[in-house]
């Protein structure tokens, strides 16, 4: 996900921004894993007698990129955040943003941008695991801090601990291409919990791997009965009615997801010159 640059005069860190091709997978925002929250060691560089140092910061609602570059006895430390929506596997970067800043004119500079993107992640063995599902590149960092008191309240009952699990493996096998034992494990939460949004999306998504683009649009519109703003639901409905050769009703789900802020449909109506 992070592409990394150093020099003696500068550092960057730059989030990849994704293209809008076949649809995305969702999660439940219910059961996001507290544990996930707090500071991160990104990266901690040494280059020709200059050291950056980059602490990644998750919040509920913001992600922070905090930099400290150094040479000797200087050093400068730069900030940089962006509003963030993230869900039991996925952190949407909302927003770009960069931040700058000198020790003193043309001689110790230090820089940190984040540009809007989506990255998946895994929690393992107290590790956080960043990728980008259109890259090969996958990010590992450490704890760089305690997380957040919360996390020690982090309790579900058994029914959602089940649905949620069956829930993450149906996303497991969608992310391998094993798209009908994905759509099998997305059937048995559906069992537990008819009204799950969550499920109703990805075996969507599920489907319209399969080509059954029919089913797919038939559960997408199940998952935006049940939850009529998310905006990962109407992109992916539109992409489904493209398949389905209905123009007419894509452009409308992708203005529908570019009024809830998805980046992708904003992107593609504005390659077509669609308002929205």
């Amino acid at each position: 996900m992070f592409l990394r640059k150093i020099s003696l005069t500068s550092f960057i860190v730059v989030a990849a921004v994704i293209a809008i091709i076949g649809g995305s997978a969702l999660a439940d925002k219910t059961h996001v894993n507290p544990e996930l929250y707090g500071s991160w060691n990104l990266l901690d560089l040494e280059q020709a007698g200059m050291r950056a140092k980059l602490i990644l910061i998750i919040e509920e609602n913001k992600v922070i990129a905090l930099n400290t570059c150094s040479f000797g006895e200087y050093s400068v430390t730069v900030q940089t955040s962006s509003a963030a929506e993230i869900t039991a596997d996925e952190i949407r970067i909302l927003e770009s943003n960069v931040a700058k800043k000198e020790y003193s004119p043309g001689f110790l500079q230090c820089k940190a941008t984040i540009k809007a993107a989506n990255a998946q992640y895994q929690l393992r063995d107290g590790k956080l695991f960043l990728s980008v599902p259109e890259q090969e590149e996958t990010v590992e960092l450490t704890r760089s801090g305690s997380p957040p008191r919360a996390a020690t309240q982090y309790k579900q009952s058994r029914g959602q601990k089940l649905e949620l699990a069956y829930t993450n493996r149906g996303t497991a096998y969608l992310k391998k291409g094993q798209y009908n034992e994905a759509i099998g494990e997305y059937t048995k939460a559906l069992k537990m919990n008819p009204s799950y949004a969550i499920a109703y999306c990805n075996r969507g998504m599920a489907y319209a791997k399969n080509g059954h683009y029919e089913k797919a649009v038939a559960d997408y519109n199940e998952a935006l009965s049940i939850d009529p703003k998310h905006s990962t639901t109407y992109y992916n409905r539109g992409i489904a009615h493209l398949r389905l050769g209905d123009s007419k009703q894509a452009i409308k789900d992708f203005q529908g997801a570019a009024k809830l802020n998805h980046k992708g449909a904003q992107n593609y109506l504005k390659s077509k010159g669609v308002k929205w």
